[in-house]
């Protein structure tokens, strides 16, 4: 960016989607390959690792390699392991690249258990009865026991220690990690950040776009992992709109164009040859996407907003 541009401030926000969420990953990817950087990231679930990667410049060096390592380990290790293991490989690297100096601001984005009550339950053996009945509502819009028991809280890198905005920092990153991605359906361990109970981000933040959006970015590219309507959380509660206005941040929304489905990608399940082929449909249409938006997004392209080096060498 140029001296001009410097009160412009881009910021990406990746939804949620389990296994599908290797299609943002693939358009992080094709972002990187540009030179198309952010000032602000957020990421929530299983995009906490790919928007990571993203906020630090590793996402296409990684690749489809992290989702089909992870597909292949359900059904042998089960969620929680799946998640724990994932931040054990990738926590080190992520952990020195976002706390850096200089680094973007990243948005990790779970969901606080508010009462005791609550907590006893996300907690313990009622917790996977309990995940099945919120999943349940989701068909209904019933957000009633999500309103009463849970709050979004969005974890910040570039929070000030004390303030109101919750804090992430190399110490508590492996904890809001794993938390963010604890559905509780799936999730056989208990998450707790500070000794406190969490669930997944999903549940009241499936797409932190709104907390991007309050960073003072003028444009906001909103990453979806589904063909339908973007929407903030799992119960539709408010849509992420292409061409709407957030928190004075001009929105601009990239989803795939059918189901992933079709390539054999669904949420808690995906083929090997399906995440290569949702994965290089992410980068390509990442790709298309910056070309479409070239004349908003050309003051956040790093050099000449070719693919770089870097991302040839790994293979682009």
């Amino acid at each position: 960016m140029t001296d001009a541009d410097t009160t412009q401030r881009l910021g990406i926000a990746v939804a949620s989607g389990m296994l599908k969420g290797v299609y943002g990953h693939g358009v992080l990817s094709a972002f990187e390959e540009r030179g198309l950087r952010a000032q602000v990231y957020g990421a929530a679930s299983s995009s906490g690792l790919s928007g990571g990667l993203a906020a630090i410049g590793h996402a296409r060096q990684t690749g489809v390699d992290y989702w089909i390592g992870a597909a292949g380990g359900v059904a042998e290790k089960g969620m929680s392991r799946v998640a724990l293991d994932s931040i054990e490989e990738y926590g080190p690297l992520l952990r020195e690249g976002l706390f850096r100096p200089g680094a973007p601001e990243f948005l990790l984005a779970t969901s606080k258990v508010t009462n005791a009550a609550a907590a006893e339950t996300t907690q313990g053996p009622g917790a996977k009865a309990l995940g099945k009945e919120l999943l349940r509502n989701v068909f209904s819009g019933d957000r009633s026991w999500v309103q009463a028991n849970l709050a979004a809280a969005v974890f910040s890198s570039h929070a000030e220690a004390g303030g109101e905005e919750p804090r992430l920092t190399a110490e508590n990153y492996d904890a809001v990690a794993y938390a963010s991605t604890r559905m509780l359906h799936a999730w056989a361990l208990p998450a707790e950040v500070g000794g406190e109970a969490y669930v997944d981000a999903s549940y009241t933040c499936s797409c932190p776009a709104r907390e991007v959006a309050a960073k003072g970015v003028s444009v906001l590219i909103a990453v979806g992992n589904d063909p339908f309507p973007l929407f903030r959380d799992l119960y539709a509660s408010e849509e992420v709109a292409d061409g709407s206005v957030l928190d004075g941040a001009q929105v601009l929304v990239i989803k795939p164009e059918e189901d992933l489905k079709h390539l054999g990608v669904d949420y808690a399940a995906a083929s090997p040859e399906g995440l290569v082929k949702a994965y290089e449909r992410g980068l390509d249409e990442g790709h298309r996407f910056v070309e479409r938006h070239a004349g908003l997004l050309g003051a956040f392209i790093a050099g000449s907003g070719g693919r770089t080096d870097g991302a040839e060498e790994a293979g682009a």
